[in-house]
Parts: structure tokens; C-alpha cells; sequence
């Protein structure tokens, strides 16, 4: 009888090749063409059926060799992470990318029960800072910085 050592391996395997699945089913009304002559569907074709090939050998590792039990889901971080994206999907456009970058920062800082209001503060000012030089000025993204429109 099968038995998995290692469920992280093999659930996370499961995964892959479930994603990979869903991508070659998608991408079947694509032309595949040849090598020579790459269809539409030619990379995303290739590359699922690599993914769905990592999969399989994920999921043999699992059951090879041992490793660590799956942990219990937490609710705390889940909640907070997938607060932040929302709050950045809502923000960016009427507050612009500074204040969302800092507001982001600090809901999501709350995920976790061991980081200090001091350091998420200062951090959430430092990724502000950051993402304002390196999109904005670096990059030339057409989007403002401060923009107060609700």
C-alpha cells in the first residue's frame, strides 16, 4: 500500500498538477503550430505540461521521502493578507500609490501577532518611499503618488 511520508510534497504536487491541467484545458483552443512555427498555443502548452511534470515529481517525493505534516490553517493571517489586497485593489486609484502602499503595509503588518506598531510604522513609510522612487520615478508609471478622489 501507497503512503505519503511527506503530505506538504504531495498535496503541493497535487497542485501543481491541477493548475497544470486547467492550463492545457484552457489553452486547448489555441494552435499549437511547431517549433519552427510556434502557434498561439505552443508556449502555454509546453510549459503547462512542465508544470503538470513537476507535479508528478512532487508528488512522488511525497511519498518517498519523509517530511513534515501539513500545518493547521490560521485565520488571523489569512484574514489580514487577503484584507491588505483588497485595501490595495480599492486604494490605488483614489488615495494613490504612497498612501495605499502605507496603509497595505500596516494592515498586513497586523497578520502576524509579533511585529511592533514602531516597526510596521517605519516600515510601511520605508515601502512607501521605496515604491514611489523605483515605479514612479525609476520606472515612469503613469500614476500618482498622492491622489485624494474618493
Amino acid at each position: 500500500m501507497l503512503r505519503v511520508k511527506s503530505p506538504q510534497d504531495f498535496w503541493a504536487g497535487v497542485l501543481f498538477i491541477c493548475f497544470g491541467a486547467l492550463a492545457l484545458y484552457l489553452g486547448q483552443s489555441y494552435a499549437f503550430g511547431t517549433v519552427t512555427r510556434m502557434g498561439p498555443g505552443f508556449l502555454p502548452t509546453v510549459l503547462a505540461w512542465i508544470v503538470v511534470g513537476l507535479g508528478a515529481i512532487i508528488v512522488v517525493r511525497g511519498m518517498a521521502v519523509d517530511g513534515t505534516a501539513i500545518a493547521r490553517g490560521q485565520l488571523r493571517p489569512q484574514f489580514f493578507i487577503l484584507l491588505a489586497i483588497v485595501l490595495f485593489g480599492l486604494l490605488i486609484e483614489r488615495v494613490g500609490l504612497a498612501p495605499t502602499i502605507f496603509i497595505v503595509t500596516l494592515v498586513a503588518s497586523m497578520a502576524s501577532t509579533e511585529i511592533r506598531w514602531k516597526e510596521a510604522v517605519a516600515l510601511g513609510v520605508g515601502a512607501a518611499i521605496f515604491s514611489v522612487l523605483l515605479f514612479i520615478k525609476l520606472l515612469g508609471q503613469a500614476m500618482p503618488a498622492w491622489a485624494w478622489s474618493f
